[in-house]
C-alpha cells in the first residue's frame, strides 16, 4: 500500500518543482480533460465512506477502500497521465493535470492520517511548500494532524464519467489478459482490437476513451460493434447444480442436459422473460447462470482469441473482447 502512494507524491513533487507551481484550491480551474474529473469525482464516494464509517468506528472498514484508492490512482491515473504531467502535451495542460494530481493527492493525505500518521506526515511536508502562502494564511499548516478532513464535493461527482471511464477499464483489463493467455508482450503492436457490446451507449463512452485503450494494450485500430453473430458469440446455460438437485430430484440429471442443450435463441428469449420451462420444470434466474461464449469455427474469426467478463447480469450487459493474435488483436467486449 505505501510504496505506490509514496511514489506517486514524490512524481507529483518533482513535476511541479519544475514549473513553478503554487497550488491554491481557491484558484484551480476546472479541468477539460475527462481522467481529471474522474478521479475527483471517484474520490467523493471515498470521502463521504470515510466520514461514515469513523463516525461509527469502524475503522476496519475505511482501509481496504483506501488502499484500492492508492492502486487505482497509481495504476490509471497517473499511468495513463504521465505525459500530461511531464509537460508534453504542453504547459496549460500539464497544470492542470498537476492541480489535479496535487488535490487528490493532499486529500488523501488528510485521510490517510489517523492510519498512518509517520508516513503521511512526511508527504505533507514535502507537499506543503508547494502550496501558495495566500491560500492558507487564517490556516495552521504546520502538520497535516492539524488541517480539518475534506468534505465531499458534491458538484465534482459525475456518475456518467465514472461509468465511461469503468467500461473501459474492463476492456483494457479484458485485452490484458488475452495477451497474457497468448504470452504476446505488451511491447509487440497489435493490428486490432475488437469490442462487442450490446449497448450502444457502451460502446459511445469505449469509443470516447479510445485513445487510451490504444494506448494502454498497445493496438493500430478499435473496432466497435453490436453484432454478435457475425463474430461468434453465443449464450450458453450453466445450471445451478445445488439449488436444480432439490428442486428437480429423479429429473435431475435430465434437466442437466436439457439446460446444457438450450439454443442461444431460447436462452435470450430466457434473457427477456426471465423465464423458461424445461422437463416440464419452470426455471428461473436463479435456477440458470448465463455465459457467453466465442465460436471460432464461425467464418472470419479463426485467428482470433476471445475473452469475456463472463456471466450475464440483467442489470449489465455482458462485455466481450476479442483479439485477433499475430497479424491482428480483436477483442469483444
Amino acid at each position: 500500500m505505501l510504496e505506490p502512494g509514496c511514489g506517486t507524491a514524490r512524481e507529483a513533487k518533482q513535476d511541479e518543482e519544475e514549473i513553478e507551481f503554487p497550488y491554491n484550491e481557491n484558484t484551480v480551474r476546472k479541468s477539460p480533460n475527462i481522467t481529471d474529473q474522474w478521479i475527483l469525482s471517484f474520490m467523493q464516494p471515498l470521502i463521504g465512506f470515510f466520514e461514515t464509517e469513523m463516525a461509527a468506528y469502524r475503522l476496519y472498514t475505511v482501509v481496504p477502500r483506501l488502499v484500492k484508492f492508492v492502486d487505482i490512482l497509481t495504476n490509471w491515473y497517473v499511468r495513463m497521465n504521465r505525459r500530461r504531467l511531464k509537460g508534453e502535451n504542453g504547459m496549460e495542460d500539464c497544470v492542470m493535470a498537476l492541480e489535479t494530481l496535487f488535490s487528490v493527492l493532499l486529500s488523501l493525505c488528510r485521510l490517510m492520517a489517523p492510519y498512518m500518521p509517520f508516513l503521511t506526515e512526511l508527504t505533507y511536508q514535502n507537499l506543503k511548500v508547494l502550496i501558495d502562502p495566500i491560500s492558507v494564511q487564517d490556516k495552521d499548516t504546520l502538520s497535516i494532524h492539524y488541517l480539518m478532513l475534506p468534505r465531499v464535493r458534491e458538484e465534482l461527482i459525475d456518475k456518467k464519467t465514472e461509468s465511461a471511464i469503468s467500461r473501459m477499464q474492463s476492456v483494457i483489463e479484458l485485452g490484458r489478459v488475452i495477451r497474457d493467455h497468448k504470452t504476446i508482450p505488451i511491447k509487440y503492436p497489435l493490428k486490432e482490437i475488437v469490442v462487442i457490446h450490446q449497448d450502444p451507449e457502451a460502446l459511445k463512452d469505449i469509443k470516447s476513451l479510445e485513445k487510451y485503450v490504444i494506448e494502454e494494450l498497445n493496438v493500430r485500430k478499435v473496432t466497435l460493434s453490436t453484432d454478435k453473430n457475425k463474430y461468434g458469440i453465443r449464450l450458453r446455460a450453466e445450471p445451478d447444480n445445488v439449488v436444480l438437485e432439490k428442486r428437480l430430484k429423479g429429473a435431475f440429471k435430465a434437466g442437466m442436459t436439457s439446460i446444457k442443450q438450450l439454443s442461444s435463441e431460447e436462452l435470450e428469449q430466457f434473457q427477456k422473460t426471465r423465464t423458461i420451462v424445461v422437463e416440464g420444470h419452470e426455471l428461473h434466474d436463479e435456477d440458470i447462470r448465463l455465459m457467453y461464449t466465442f465460436d471460432q469455427a464461425t467464418g472470419g474469426t479463426a485467428q482470433f482469441e476471445a475473452h469475456s467478463d463472463a456471466q450475464v447480469n440483467e442489470m449489465i450487459p455482458n462485455l466481450q473482447v476479442f483479439c485477433r493474435m499475430y497479424s491482428t488483436l480483436q477483442c469483444a467486449v
